[in-house]
């Protein structure tokens, strides 16, 4: 037996269930996608955090095997400190054991600075002493200088050498020694030296023309070589130099000394004029010597035997009269001043 067909109501109430059912469906599969994609989210959220704690844990055991690391480092420091520490304190130890053994020494110092002092002071006595005689025998052979040879520059090279002596002494003495030195050498170097080679190139310049002067009592020459004289003017004036020379030759009238009336030979002349040279030579060797009397008793020798054997009409021996005039003015010597401060004080703090 067939069924019936349904009516449309019963079809309108299946259709209505069919589709109610498959929308409860289709809601459940929604609700079962979206708990799955909010698990699955959930899910990676906790791998990523997991993935962070695991990091965040080995750089945790990272650091804690850096601080153990550490750890050991310093106890192993701390280990070499207390060893250094150690051996320090022993030193320390030892030191102040070497410083106790010490404490005695600056005291033994200072006497032994004192024995030193007193020896140097024994070793330094004698050589002061020295100091001291030997600038004196400086300072005296500079005084024996200027009074024999008179010579200032040797006199400034021995003060010289004699301060230089005593500039190695500190003392008192030897200070005052300095001071007196210093001031005999300042009047020394003021002293105007003269010219004394001036002085000897004049004296060899007369010397020289002595050799041509004419001289009282000797024989003239008055031979003229043939063609040598000048002719005889012509006229009355040939007539006059004929009469004028004849009454020449007949009569000579010549006032002469009377230590030179007689006629003196050429040996005598050589004589006297070698006499002459050598005093002029004997003033200048005084000049060069500076001894002021023997240079002016040699010019005044000099200038007398001119006057007594030489012809004082002649304008040579004026001019070598007046030349030794000149010489005989002249000082050959400085005035010298007084230096015996220095030797003074030397000799009374001798030895």
């Amino acid at each position: 037996m067939s069924e019936p067909d349904p009516t449309p109501a019963a079809a309108d109430a299946a259709d209505r269930r069919q589709a109610e059912r498959r929308r409860g469906e289709q809601r459940r599969l929604e609700r079962a996608l979206w708990q799955g994609a909010v698990g699955l989210l959930v899910g990676l959220a906790a791998i990523v955090i997991a993935l962070l704690a695991g990091w965040r844990i080995l750089a945790l055991e990272r650091s804690l095997d850096a601080e153990r690391g550490a750890g050991r480092l310093a106890n192993r420091d701390l280990a070499l400190l207390e060893a250094s520490l150690g051996r320090l304190e022993a030193r320390n130890a030892a030191a102040g054991d070497a410083l106790g053994r010490l404490e005695p020494l600056p005291g033994r110092l200072e006497a032994l600075d004192g024995r030193v002092a007193h020896v140097e002071a024994r070793i330094e006595a004698p050589q002061r002493a020295l100091a001291r005689a030997e600038a004196a025998h400086l300072v005296e052979l500079a005084s024996h200088r200027l009074a024999l040879e008179r010579d200032v520059r040797g006199a400034i090279t021995l003060f010289e050498a004699a301060e230089t002596r005593l500039a190695q002494n500190a003392d008192p003495a030897a200070l005052r020694a300095r001071a007196q030195i210093a001031h005999d050498l300042a009047a020394l170097r003021a002293v105007a030296a003269p010219d004394v080679g001036a002085i000897g190139a004049r004296l060899a310049a007369a010397e020289a023309k002595v050799r041509e002067l004419p001289m009282l009592g000797a024989i003239r020459n008055r031979f003229v070589a043939p063609g040598s004289a000048p002719p005889p003017p012509a006229g009355l004036g040939r007539a006059w130099w004929q009469l004028t020379t004849v009454f020449q030759d007949l009569v000579s009238v010549r006032r002469i000394s009377d230590a030179t009336v007689r006629l003196v030979s050429m040996e005598e002349i050589g004589v006297r004029r070698h006499h002459l040279e050598t005093l002029l030579f004997a003033a200048r060797l005084a000049a060069l010597r500076a001894d002021e009397a023997d240079y002016g008793a040699n010019i005044a020798a000099a200038r007398d035997w001119l006057g007594r054997f030489f012809d004082a009409a002649d304008p040579a021996t004026r001019g070598v009269d007046q030349e030794l005039a000149a010489l005989a003015a002249s000082r050959v010597s400085p005035d010298l001043p007084d230096v015996s401060g220095a030797l003074r004080l030397l000799h009374a703090n001798g030895p």
